[in-house]
């Protein structure tokens, strides 16, 4: 079913634009930047081509997005629950493989039979996502395609494609992989990274379907090859023992005075966290990426104090009893939600009453019951 579209206001728009991307060039250079080179230069020292680097705007067409990849366009992706919409046609792109059909087509109309040419496409995206140490709203990601012969098409190349990344960015670390389909791949696999023994997903990848391939015109009877996407700033993360990935951005001076090499992090004080339970009335089925950016947008300059946000139950109107619907001021056909909100400053201690404040902004914007009912946070216990 086609989920309805928000647009984003003027403010908003230009709001991402101006976030630095830290895949970019700077000085001195982020350790996001330092890691990705690495890698390309790890890549051409074991035998694969020279990448080719690709750039592009952030404000991409649905078409370039998800149209050319195969996604239909009724799928819930394609909606504002997951979804930054600009208009009716572009949006804020959700990943950096929207760079990757215009270059496919011009690496196929330029690649000579036995050539072998790799794609790089490093960037910030744009996603309406959880929030705990590992997401953020705005991840960077690079994508690897290696466009070759035919014959480069096989599980085996993809795994050494693998396997050579890895090497380099996470050296020592034990990776497993399953099976995982995608819209342009053949054969996908996820992979995860164990960090303490616990799966951190790290990356996707396959081979070039055959199908993207006749849909960008580029004849699969001659050209093939290999797909990858990889998430950045976890593999920073990893290589580097950082624990919040909102230290990638903080910019407390000794968070920042690391984020300029690829050496162990030295660990800054972890201030205490505050965790509260908000209790709240809601539509039906709304899910943890919109109650998170709801809630994002209600914390306004104090979101990054949000460390995590956890679903812990949902209940329907008819499993409650009379005492807590009025309580929760819950509506005929709502739901209550029960969140955990985990805050802590990276740099410094939240008040008290800084806490009960900001727990209030976010319990009065998402609730959707009766007002003035709900969960009072100006009386909860600190």
């Amino acid at each position: 079913m086609h989920t309805s579209r928000k647009y984003l206001t003027d403010a908003s728009i230009q709001q991402a634009l101006s976030i630095v991307d830290l895949t970019e060039k700077s000085s001195p250079d982020h350790a996001i930047r330092l890691l990705l080179n690495e890698i390309l230069q790890a890549l051409a020292a074991k035998g694969w081509p020279q990448a080719q680097l690709q750039t592009g705007p952030r404000i991409v067409s649905a078409e370039e997005n998800y149209g050319l990849l195969g996604y239909d366009p009724t799928e819930i992706t394609l909606g504002s629950e997951h979804t930054r919409w600009v208009n009716e046609r572009s949006l804020l792109r959700t990943q950096t493989t929207s760079q990757i059909p215009a270059a496919l087509q011009r690496a196929a109309d330029v690649r000579k039979p036995g050539e072998t040419i790799l794609l790089a496409a490093p960037g910030i995206t744009f996603r309406r996502d959880s929030r705990d140490r590992w997401h953020c709203a705005q991840p960077h990601q690079m994508d690897i395609w290696v466009l070759g012969d035919p014959t480069l098409s096989t599980h085996e190349h993809l795994l050494r494609l693998v396997a050579d990344i890895l090497q380099s960015a996470v050296p020592g670390k034990t990776w497993v992989y399953s099976n995982s389909a995608h819209h342009y791949t053949e054969g996908g696999i996820e992979v995860n990274v164990l960090n303490d023994r616990a799966p951190i997903e790290v990356l996707e990848c396959g081979r070039i379907a055959t199908s993207l391939l006749e849909r960008l015109q580029i004849d699969p009877l001659h050209h093939g090859g290999l797909a990858l996407g990889m998430g950045l700033d976890r593999l920073t993360m990893l290589r580097k023992g950082i624990p919040d990935i909102r230290l990638l951005r903080d910019q407390n001076p000794r968070v920042q005075a690391q984020m300029h090499d690829l050496n162990r992090w030295n660990a800054v004080s972890r201030l205490p966290s505050i965790a509260r339970d908000i209790s709240l009335a809601v539509t039906p089925g709304l899910s943890e990426e919109v109650l998170t950016e709801k809630m994002l947008l209600a914390a306004g300059n104090c979101s990054e104090w949000i460390e995590e946000m956890q679903i812990k139950g949902r209940w329907e109107f008819s499993d409650l009893p009379d005492q807590a619907i009025e309580r929760l001021g819950l509506l005929p056909g709502q739901e209550n939600v029960l969140l955990r909100v985990v805050l802590r400053d990276c740099s410094r201690s939240i008040t008290t009453a800084e806490a009960n404040a900001l727990y209030a902004d976010i319990q009065s914007a998402l609730h959707e019951g009766v007002p003035g009912a709900g969960y009072r946070m100006d009386l909860a216990k600190p």
